[in-house]
């Protein structure tokens, strides 16, 4: 059975190439994997272009679409991750009616949280969304204030968060080496899409 994971916020530099990369290479082992990149900055199509240039490929195809692409073309993949950019409503709600899930990246700051919520807003009353908190460490006062906010609005958001490390900083257009906390985030992703089923 194939999923459709949904990358979607309306905030750009929130970290949405990054897990599309990650979770794709977090969920390999557990089915194969297809990445769309629906951003016509085409940076998920670059990352991989990059590796494979440097001779070390994602163990997974990373295609460019178009908005009419995201209704029409078919993927056969256990797990197909769809890449968006922040610009362009049209392909947000092109990928948002064919996601099964939808992930919505954010850092903790009050300016990326007032754009989480209008993307949360944005979606279908039944359409299933997880918020992942991005470039965060749960350390600090803003982040335990972020959650305890989610809590209350009563969304539902990932246990496992990507802390701001220099690895993933470090990563882009690389291959990464470490995962960072998306091995969890996938972990939990397939339960939800279980519990959903």
């Amino acid at each position: 059975m194939s999923t459709t994971i949904g990358i979607v916020q309306s905030k750009g530099g929130v970290g949405k190439t990054t897990t599309a990369i990650y979770l794709g290479l977090a969920l390999k082992d557990h089915g194969t994997v297809e990445v769309w990149d629906a951003d016509p900055q085409g940076s998920a199509t670059e990352w991989a272009d990059a590796t494979a240039a440097a001779g070390y490929p994602l163990p997974f195809p990373v295609t460019a679409v178009n908005e009419p692409q995201l209704s029409k073309k078919d993927s056969e993949a256990s797990y197909l991750i769809i890449d968006t950019g922040p610009g362009n409503p049209r392909v947000m709600d092109k990928t948002i009616e064919r996601a099964d899930v939808v992930i919505i990246p954010t850092k903790s700051s009050s300016v990326d949280m007032a754009r989480t919520w209008s993307t949360l807003d944005a979606l279908p009353e039944d359409q299933p969304a997880i918020l992942l908190m991005t470039q965060t460490d749960p350390r600090t006062i803003t982040h335990r204030q972020t959650i305890e906010a989610i809590d209350q609005d009563g969304a539902a958001y990932f246990q496992t968060p990507i802390k701001h490390k220099e690895s993933i900083k470090g990563s882009g257009n690389g291959y990464p080496n470490d995962l960072a906390g998306y091995e969890e985030v996938a972990t939990e992703l397939i339960e939800r899409i279980k519990e959903m089923s």
